[in-house]
């Protein structure tokens, strides 16, 4: 018996069985519909109900099955959330080559502060609201720099003072109002243990935002209105109350300071001539120590717990930061060493025809690497839609203009072969770089790759990569066939 027969015989075989299934299915489907249209109306709705269901469930099960695992991108393997934890993802973290000096660094500030058992407080407020004359009035010995005009505090300046109990006090003067930009006086607001913000009157608007922002920080907030001495005690009580209902904070940490300084007045002479002088103002900061003391006797562990969470957060978050940099760049060299081999692949290529979009193996190699990188998950299924997708983008482009010109000039034998594998390779180093760095993209910014998303990101990097990235990878291009007749 020959092997075609044997082939034959099963082909009939596997037709039969198939013939046979299909017309048992359709007797047994007649046969139920009959059935049904005898059955009063629940059961039919019941019947229909249940196929809706099963449908539905292996519609589930199929994505599910299909749909790659997602993890955060932003945060592999997770952000760390205690002491421990965070030691070992900075030990992890530093033998993957991340550099994680800036999370250490707080780290080390963090327990030099403990052993020191210095409190930290921070002073906020809009600029000429009397920071640094509140500093002068606390410190004495050491006089801040202090000028009617506004913003003469141009960095953080910090002060060592010894409270009335003994407490060894770090006061940090925050220059600036915008904590929306300046990341540095954040980043010195969550290190500390309680946050004074020093404002004149009631809180206008820009007072306001700023001073809900400092709240999202969950740090003890103590209030201190300066230049009250101006106001009448009933004009001072109605600001202290409407503070306390805009805010939510207690009465108690809503406090009238007079920190002095200096004020110019106008006096009238006997002449009717005016004349400017400058009166030296009064300091009465008894009641904002007192709310700082209250502070430190009643809720120091409360302040040492927050302050050492939010320094850990904030440790994570710069190891987290550090960890994207380091994606960033070992992305970026993957997407160059591929750019690289599909420009040198499409030189040493010599038949027309090819697909324009990918070099077989080539681009499915980069994007499971990318994936890699960023701790994603991900099934071929979905490499092949991105790749499919982007494939389609770039149809109607000048890229894929170039490497049909390029395909067809390598046709002709002796007139087309240089410049047509010049163009070619030009043509494969611009998709392959839109390729990778919508891929990178993608990963990053979703923590999965998403093939349309992925595809709309490579459209729009390969329309603003043409003209620079053309020139580059001409070069390259260039180079390469140099060195290799050379060689």
């Amino acid at each position: 018996m020959s092997v075609r027969f044997l082939i034959v015989l099963i082909l009939t075989l596997v037709a039969m069985l198939a013939l046979f299934v299909v017309l048992l299915a359709t007797d047994t489907a007649l046969s139920v519909w009959q059935r049904l249209g005898a059955a009063p109306p629940w059961l039919q709705w019941a019947y229909a109900v249940t196929l809706v269901l099963v449908s539905l469930a292996v519609v589930w099960f199929a994505w599910r099955w299909l749909r790659p695992k997602r993890r955060g991108a932003a945060e592999p393997p997770g952000r760390p959330t205690t002491a421990e934890s965070l030691q070992d993802a900075l030990l992890d973290s530093a033998r993957s080559g991340v550099d994680v000096n800036a999370a250490l660094a707080e780290v080390r500030e963090q327990r030099r502060r403990k052993a020191a058992g210095e409190i930290h407080i921070v002073l906020f407020g809009e600029v000429s609201t009397g920071k640094s004359s509140l500093v002068n009035a606390l410190l004495p010995k050491v006089k801040a720099t202090t000028d009617p005009r506004a913003g003469t505090t141009t960095g953080i300046q910090r002060y060592e003072w010894l409270a009335p109990s003994g407490d060894s006090v770090v006061i940090a003067d925050l220059p600036g109002f915008n904590l929306d930009d300046d990341t540095e006086t954040v980043e010195e607001a969550r290190r500390a243990h309680l946050v004074v913000f020093l404002c004149e009157g009631d809180l206008t608007a820009s007072e306001g935002r700023q001073f809900r922002e400092l709240q999202k920080l969950e740090k003890p907030l103590i209030v201190a209105l300066n230049k009250m001495d101006l106001y009448s005690s009933e004009e001072a009580v109605v600001i202290i109350n409407r503070i306390v209902k805009h805010t939510g904070l207690a009465r108690q940490n809503v406090v009238p300071i007079h920190t002095g300084g200096n004020e110019d007045v106008v006096r009238v002479l006997t002449d009717r001539n005016e004349t400017r002088v400058s009166l030296e103002r009064s300091v009465d900061t008894e009641k904002l120590l007192f709310a700082i003391q209250r502070h430190l006797d009643n809720d120091r562990e409360l302040m040492e717990s927050l302050r050492d969470t939010a320094v850990l957060m904030l440790a994570a978050e710069k190891l987290e930061a550090a960890r994207h940099r380091h994606r960033e760049e070992k992305a970026a060299e993957l997407v160059r060493q591929y750019s690289k081999r599909a420009v040198v692949g499409a030189m040493a290529a010599v038949a027309p025809g090819s697909d324009l979009v990918i070099q077989g193996v080539l681009a499915t190699r980069l994007v499971q690497s990318l994936c890699q990188l960023y701790g994603v998950s991900v099934k071929d299924v979905q490499i092949e839609s991105f790749l499919k997708l982007a494939g389609g983008k770039i149809r109607n482009m000048s890229a894929i203009t170039l490497a049909i010109a390029g395909n067809a000039l390598k046709a002709f034998p002796g007139l087309g072969t240089l410049s047509g594998g010049l163009i070619h390779a030009v043509a494969y180093g611009l998709i392959f770089d839109s390729l990778g760095r919508a891929a990178a993209q993608t990963l990053a910014s979703r923590g999965e790759l998403r093939p349309y998303p992925a595809a709309e990101a490579f459209e729009d990097l390969l329309s603003e990569n043409l003209e620079a990235g053309g020139r580059r990878f001409a070069k390259l291009a260039v180079s390469e066939k140099l060195g290799s007749d050379l060689s």
